[in-house]
């Protein structure tokens, strides 16, 4: 029985230390991407029409040019592409207005003919 026990608790021993040992290489402070590859969400209307994926968070600077109807406009960015964005009317946009300058954040929405933003977030540049 000893012979038995003598050798179970080392081999227990072993395994537990085999257990905790992490890989070694790796750097666990933060989380990341895979390196090499441009994950960069795009930051300007041409850039989300042509390199956008559905449901990516985009943000943009440029104006509210024209009304489309129920919650829909045109935006206008500041090198003069456009995109249609959705305003949710559950939130007061009041504090933009039209051709004011302003920073929108939202979701891309890319359907099979049509590519839009649904507006998280909208706030007014000074310049």
């Amino acid at each position: 029985m000893k012979k038995i026990v003598l050798t179970v608790i080392p081999a227990c021993l072993l395994a537990s230390a085999v257990a905790f040992a992490g890989p070694s290489g790796f750097d666990r402070t933060a989380p990341q991407g895979p390196q090499g590859f441009n994950n960069a969400a795009p930051n300007t209307v041409a850039g989300v029409l042509s390199n956008g994926h559905d449901d990516q968070i985009v943000t943009l600077e440029g104006r509210l040019t024209n009304y489309l109807g129920h919650d829909r406009y045109e935006f206008t960015d500041n090198a003069g592409d456009r995109i249609e964005v959705e305003l949710d009317d559950d939130r007061n946009w009041s504090h933009i207005g039209k051709d004011m300058p302003i920073r929108i954040t939202g979701e891309i929405d890319k359907d099979l003919l049509s590519t839009s933003l649904d507006v998280f977030d909208a706030t007014p540049l000074t310049k």
